[in-house]
């Protein structure tokens, strides 16, 4: 279920995105993608008091990606495992509060 809902929505992150194109902090993409994790993660966490085991988790949500997005979900995964932390397990946030919060959604 979890990977039926991720493949689902790769194509919508994916959408418009070129080898080329830089993702800036706030855009479609970046929400989709930001998203995607969060949704994947929020049904996943079963240990929430292990923080270095939600960090792999989230680095390992990124090979599910398509090639072109892995490296910015790597990237994302880094700068913001802390506050992912924070936001979503320690507040219990929705995954949309927690991408708002990080300013990763226009």
């Amino acid at each position: 279920m979890k990977i039926a809902l991720l493949l689902c929505l790769v194509p919508l992150a994916t959408a418009g995105f070129s080898a080329n194109a830089e993702v800036s902090p706030k855009n479609d993409i970046s929400c989709a993608l930001c998203m995607t994790v969060m949704e994947v993660l929020d049904a996943t966490i079963t240990d929430p008091t292990n923080e270095q085991e939600v960090a792999v988790f989230l680095d390992q949500i990124c090979s599910f990606l398509p090639d072109l997005l892995q490296q910015e979900c790597h990237t994302m995964i880094l700068e913001y495992t802390d506050d992912i932390i924070e936001l979503l397990v320690n507040q219990y946030l929705a995954p949309r509060d927690v991408c708002d919060a990080l300013t990763l959604c226009p």
